[in-house]
């Protein structure tokens, strides 16, 4: 397994080797502690992997459309009472908490958080299809997966007796997909006693360190409007906007080198009352993300000088109107950190090989980053087409990522 071009070759057989009273051999190894628990909790993973995809696909079946996650939290507090979490509670906004305890019961907690919301709208069908070693439907891995392996980990790891180092809170988190919202009030409310933040919201062997700034602004261009019959004298909001949107796309958008990336999506747009009358209002929405502070102020700038000039030479008045601005932020020496470095080790010893370390970082792990506080994102499977109709997610993968969930959860952070 190559990290950042250092060659890690470490298994549990050779932390074994390395000694589990050595404090240096831990230390080498990333910071796990492998032992009798973690062996029962790791075998009793396998020996129920078809319990853990039906409870999988059952979780992901629970309609859940940012906004309305309150059936499928039912479940997750049910499941966690079942699981025999400590102080299992909502929060004021609908985050649902339980907590593992640790050993040590001063230092600062760590938090595994994975979101219940789906981008699928209210009333669409979440019926999980199976096609082969795949399953098919919305959210079904961003971020079902994720959740259902987080509760899959906690509950075997307290089954077994795993005591993590430090009291753990493990929290499903409302919002996620519309601006880290359940995230950001966890983390208003409880990140002063916050040590370190696990997300888990990705792909397998991906360990985001890094916040992207995210800003979505929707973009009105404003006119007079007209009847259809008299629109030929005046000029046309639409007009501007589709002017807008032709020249947005012809901005150059950093791809690489990857702390450079950068996207820019026209995701929304509307505008007017009637077919037969001017639009007083055409308007469109732009997601903006970079990877790197600098060039996202830059990406703002020629965004919306192109709208004005789009405005301008139709004739049109423009305005921006802020929807969410979140901040991109690095922890210096986070890639190399104790928390990627146990994230790592903890991908190899599940017996995953290919690990990507990236700084593109869009979960709700980006609020502790920008806090501060160490934290990454990790994945539990494989798929694509999140966010569309076509979501899938692969079967085979998603048990090596409960199980990178019940090592790191028995493994120091910080």
């Amino acid at each position: 397994m190559k990290l950042g071009g250092v060659t890690v070759a470490l298994t549990f057989a050779a932390w074994l080797l390395l000694g589990s009273g050595s404090p240096a051999g831990a230390a080498r190894a990333g910071g796990i502690a492998p032992s009798s628990a973690v062996a029962q909790a790791l075998e009793r993973a396998e020996s129920t992997r078809g319990d853990l995809v039906e409870a999988w696909i059952r979780l992901a079946s629970i309609p859940a459309s940012s906004g309305t996650e309150g059936a499928r939290a039912d479940v997750v507090e049910a499941w966690m009472r079942e699981a025999g979490l400590e102080g299992v509670r909502r929060d004021s906004v609908g985050n649902v908490i339980g907590e593992l305890p640790g050993r040590d019961r001063s230092a600062k907690k760590a938090v595994y958080m994975a979101h219940m919301d789906t981008v699928a709208k209210p009333g669409a069908d979440f019926t999980m299809k199976r096609d082969g070693d795949r399953l098919r439907g919305p959210g079904v891995r961003d971020d079902s997966a994720g959740l259902a392996a987080l509760l899959a980990a906690a509950r075997l790891a307290r089954a077994a007796g795993i005591v993590p180092p430090v009291d753990t809170l493990i929290v499903a988190s409302v919002g996620e997909e519309l601006g880290l919202k359940g995230s950001q009030a966890f983390m208003a409310a409880s990140g002063g006693s916050v040590g370190a933040f696990v997300a888990v919201d990705g792909y397998l062997g991906q360990i985001s360190y890094g916040a992207t700034a995210i800003h979505w602004t929707k973009m009105h261009f404003r006119a007079k409007g007209a009847h259809t019959l008299k629109s030929h004298e005046n000029p046309s909001a639409t007009l501007a906007a589709a002017k807008a949107i032709e020249a947005l796309y012809a901005i150059d958008v950093p791809r690489r080198p990857e702390d450079l990336e950068s996207w820019l999506n026209v995701g929304m747009l509307g505008g007017g009352e009637v077919p037969n009358a001017q639009a007083r209002d055409a308007w469109f929405t732009v997601d903006l993300r970079s990877n790197d502070a600098g060039v996202e102020e830059q990406l703002d700038r020629k965004i919306e000088e192109a709208c004005r000039k789009a405005a301008a030479a139709v004739g049109v008045t423009f305005d921006a109107e802020p929807l969410q601005r979140l901040e991109g932020a690095r922890i210096e020496g986070l890639r190399d950190s104790k928390i990627v470095r146990a994230a790592s080790a903890a991908l190899d010893q599940a017996g995953w090989r290919d690990v990507e370390l990236t700084p593109r970082g869009t979960a709700d792990h980006n609020i502790a980053i920008q806090m501060g506080i160490p934290a990454i994102d990790i994945g539990v499977t494989t798929g694509d087409g999140a966010h569309t109709p076509d979501e899938f997610a692969d079967v085979p993968p998603y048990l090596t990522g409960v199980k990178q969930l019940i090592v790191l959860l028995a493994s120091p952070l910080t």
